[in-house]
């Protein structure tokens, strides 16, 4: 009996390591860089918030590591953790590669946790320094999708970023942020407003022009607005 006590016990403490602690190596992920991470103890369900982090980054094909980044808490919305997967309103990866500052070169966006609007998963964003040769933090950057439904989107053409929030069902706003030395820039909000009125949609459309905001507004039959 006692045995068998302690082979269970053995089992147990084996399970609770193996959930308490996974790695993952991702190649996939980057054209320039491989990264591995170490994710601390979590259930993995749906924005479930875990850690800590430990992300630690490679040269690719040299496989030589460079850098590692940790961070206290995360989420992880599957088994194996995906990368750039940025669906608004469904899976959102726990890093994102890109091009965030248009430099020609990598940079990083790592999931934080779930501090997004909604609960939806928020990003500290690394940019890659050519000069350093490693990821430096933006604080600009991560202000910048402060509050947003998840990871910013890229328009590559326009060399712009957009990001999403809401209120509820009846107030919906986009703002896009071009960059400018190296720092995004607000240009760019459009808003979609039924607070008010159900039966019609304010739509209010602000830029930036020549250094002046200038805003339009129009209301909209809510009917003939979402057909």
């Amino acid at each position: 009996m006692k045995l068998a006590y302690l082979a269970l016990l053995a089992v147990l403490c084996s399970i609770h390591i193996a959930n308490a602690q996974s790695r993952f190596r991702l190649n996939d992920a980057s054209e320039t860089f491989d990264i591995e991470l170490d994710v601390g103890d979590c259930a993995r369900n749906h924005f479930d918030v875990c850690g800590p982090l430990t992300v630690r980054f490679f040269r690719k094909r040299t496989g030589i590591h460079f850098q590692t980044i940790r961070l206290p808490r995360t989420s992880i919305w599957d088994a194996v953790p995906k990368a750039n997967i940025t669906r608004r309103y469904d899976e959102q990866s726990v890093i994102n590669f890109g091009d965030f500052n248009f430099d020609g070169t990598d940079d990083v966006a790592i999931c934080d946790g779930a501090d997004g609007g909604y609960g939806a998963p928020s990003y500290r964003v690394y940019l890659y320094s050519r000069s350093k040769k490693r990821f430096v933090f933006s604080r600009s950057f991560t202000r910048m999708n402060y509050g947003g439904l998840g990871m910013f989107e890229t328009d590559k053409k326009k060399k712009m970023h957009y990001v999403f929030t809401k209120s509820g069902c009846c107030w919906h706003q986009t703002q896009g942020f071009d960059v400018v030395r190296g720092r995004p820039r607000r240009v760019y909000e459009f808003t979609e407003d039924m607070m008010g009125n159900l039966d019609t949609v304010e739509i209010t459309t602000s830029k930036l022009i020549r250094g002046k905001w200038r805003t339009w507004v129009k209301h909209v039959k809510q009917s003939e607005y979402y057909k």
